[in-house]
Order: structure tokens, then sequence, then C-alpha cells
């Protein structure tokens, strides 16, 4: 059965499927979108291209510039391109059981040293989905046997295009390839739950899909994958799935941070007692328009 979003019109419109998933992502939030089609020029560069064109050394000396840490520098120039990799496939396959193709040659990023990734895209409409697909018949899908394989095509193509980049981002930062590959997990996670919750789903079962492609993901990473933990949030009016991360990402070492270093820990950060953290979630979360 197809996954509550995923619209059956599609099958009689002609409407590409993986631009209509992305539609459908771009409408629960902006950020959660990502464009189909799109080719490098201008503020976009090729994933491809970003480790011997210059751009990483770019990018790796302004976050240096600005939070005056190298391996600070590192540890965010590794998440930000992880993220361009594991958000729109991790996005759309929990939303609806689609995934654009995660090959390098077909990831296009837009990065901004203050804000971090600014945008993803990708090059071409190919989308790997279920033989129940309504697009399953489309010219640009690539149909799986079941859901197994489908994580293990998208597993084997992430981490063919992640292990290259990590390693450069390794090479000229001193931020550890396990801690790099621990922020992949920590993005399969996040984004798993974001995405149910933005959607109006129960987290708990994005949560253990995201099990299932980590367990997909982990055959073919260069080292053992930390797992974050769910951590929920009572807030007004119901409960809010956030997650406590199995990676730091050093932000509390920024020299823009101020503070005792308790203080600077991010909210879903190992090191910060839960204590403090349910507290910070539940004012930061019941401030803030959120899906329950």
């Amino acid at each position: 059965m197809p996954p509550p979003c995923m619209g059956d019109g599609e099958a009689h419109t002609g409407a590409p499927a993986l631009a209509a998933t992305a539609a459908r992502l771009s409408g629960l939030d902006a950020a959660a979108g990502f464009d189909v089609g799109l080719e490098p020029g201008g503020d976009w560069v090729a994933l491809a291209a970003a480790t011997d064109s210059g751009h990483l050394d770019a990018w790796l000396a302004a976050l240096v510039s600005l939070h005056g840490r190298r391996p600070l520098a590192g540890s965010l120039l590794g998440l930000q391109l992880a993220r361009a990799v594991i958000a729109p496939t991790v996005a759309a396959l929990v939303l609806d059981r689609r995934c654009p193709d995660p090959a390098i040659d077909n990831l296009v990023v837009r990065v901004d040293a203050v804000t971090g990734l600014d945008g993803c895209a990708v090059r071409r409409p190919t989308v790997a989905l279920l033989p129940t697909d309504p697009a399953a018949t489309g010219r640009d899908s690539i149909v799986r046997a079941d859901e197994d394989d489908l994580h293990q095509w998208w597993a084997r193509r992430a981490a063919a295009t992640l292990a290259p980049i990590l390693t450069a981002v390794r090479a000229r930062a001193p931020f550890g390839i396990r801690r790099l590959w621990g922020a992949v997990s920590d993005e399969v996670t996040g984004t798993a739950i974001e995405i149910a919750q933005l959607a109006g789903r129960d987290p708990y079962p994005a949560w253990r899909y995201a099990q299932r492609l980590l367990a997909a993901l982990s055959v073919h990473a260069p080292v053992a994958l930390t797992r974050a933990r769910p951590f929920p949030v009572a807030v007004p009016g119901g409960e809010v799935l956030c997650q406590v991360r199995g990676t730091c990402c050093l932000s509390y070492r920024s020299t823009t941070a101020a503070g005792p270093p308790a203080d600077r820990y991010c909210d879903t950060c190992p090191l910060r007692d839960d204590q403090s953290r349910h507290r910070r979630l539940h004012d930061w979360l019941s401030s803030s328009v959120v899906p329950v």
C-alpha cells in the first residue's frame, strides 16, 4: 500500500514521480524539499566536483574564520555535505517510499558558510520505488523488488557517495572519520522523525524505519555507526519526538559561543544532561509551531 501522502493521480496525469514527492516535501516545510532537474551553475556546485575544484577548501576556510576552530569546521562541513546526501533521500523514503538517486554525479549543493547547507538538488528525475507505487511504470522509475531491496539500493549508492567526500573532509580537518560517519547516522534518524511529524504521522514507526535504513547503510560504511536515541518531549497538546545524537558536533567549542561548556552544548548533544535537555526542548517547542 502506498504511504498516505502519495497521490494515486500521478499514474494518470503523468506527473514525474520524484518531482511530485519533492513538491509534497516542500509543502510540509520549504527546507524539507529539494529541486529536481537543476544543473550546476552560479552558487550551485556539483557534489562530484567539490573535492577537486577548491570548493571544500573554500568552505572549510570560511568555517574556520567564523568559528576559529579547525576540528569544529571539519565537523560542520562534513555534516553539511552528509545532509546533502541524506536529507533528500531519507525524506522521500519516509514520506512516499521513493528515493532519488544518491549517486555523487546526481547531486548539486549550495553551501553558505554561516547558514550551512543552503539548498540541495538532484540533476536527474530518476527515482527508485516499489512495485506497488502508482508511478512504477514511469520512464524514470527504477522498480525495486521490496522495501529491503530499496533500502540496499539506497545504502550502496549513498555510501559510495559519502565515502570519498568524508575522506576528503578528514584529510583537511582533524575531525575523525568515525565521527563524520556518526553525523551521517544522526542525520538519518533526525530526518526520518522530522518528516514524519511534519506530515502529521506517528514518529515512532519512522524511528524504527530509520533503524532499518541504518542497518542497510552499516553494511557499506567503513566504520561502525554510532546511533542516536529517541527523546520524547511533552508539550501542550501532545508530544514531540526529538533525538539525542550519537555524535557531538563540537559546536560548543566555537569562539563565538559564550559561557561555560555545559551551557554551550546543543540541546540534542550527547554531552548535555537529560534534565536540562528536556527543559530547554520543552521551552523551545512550547513556543514554536510544531506538529504533534
